[in-house]
């Protein structure tokens, strides 16, 4: 009798140890969100800038870049600033690539539908037949408690022969939640606005005379 207790209760701590085993080892889901930023939609297409030197015509040109971007964005984690001074960062919700890299694909890819350019980002090798540089200095890219974006920071068109300031302007877009959109969307729409401004700004910008040719 003595050896079919032992034996039974045996049965019963196996039968424990299983079980607990069997709740350490079941896998938990993964609760993170993955978000990019999207370009604006073909419907906003502008029209197309060309220019025109030796007798032909050819879509413009532009570089875009370099871009500086704060160093609180260079995370996974999406950012929200919940006050002037301090900022969130999502234990859940990330950026499915770099933000920059995501920020300025978005941005070139705004400048192709509202310009009809041809749009080559940060390095390009010399020479070049590029009509403008367009660089960007942002110092915040993000929303707030309420979901509203933000962008502050400051562009500058430059003659990419000579480095010389055509044109600038500062940057400070507001964007204010659309329900039920995200996060990402709040930003893209926010970053669509900066296309449109640095578009207009390529418009204005007189186009820089040719480089001379050396004799």
């Amino acid at each position: 009798m003595r050896r079919i207790q032992v034996a039974l209760a045996g049965v019963v701590i196996l039968s424990v140890v299983a079980c607990s085993l069997g709740t350490v080892l079941e896998p938990t889901r993964d609760p993170s969100q993955f978000f990019v930023l999207t370009p604006m939609d073909a419907s906003v297409r502008g029209v197309p800038i060309t220019y025109s030197g030796g007798g032909t015509s050819r879509a413009l040109e532009i570089g875009l870049g370099q871009v500086k971007f704060p160093a609180y964005l260079a995370r996974p984690a999406i950012v929200t600033r919940v006050s002037p001074n301090r900022l969130d960062f999502s234990s859940i919700d990330r950026w499915a690539e770099p933000l920059e890299k995501n920020f300025v694909s978005v941005l070139a890819q705004n400048l192709v539908t509202l310009l009809g350019a041809h749009v080559t980002t940060f390095p390009w090798y010399r020479p070049t037949n590029l009509d403008y540089q367009i660089a960007l200095d942002i110092t915040r890219f993000d929303t707030d408690s309420k979901g509203t974006a933000r962008i502050v920071g400051r562009w500058e068109i430059k003659d990419p022969n000579t480095g010389d300031l055509l044109n600038s302007g500062n940057l400070d877009i507001t964007e204010p939640a659309q329900a039920p959109e995200n996060i990402a969307a709040t930003l893209s729409r926010a970053l669509g606005d900066l296309s449109t401004q640095l578009a207009d700004g390529v418009r204005a910008t007189p186009h820089p005379a040719p480089p001379a040719k050396a004799s």
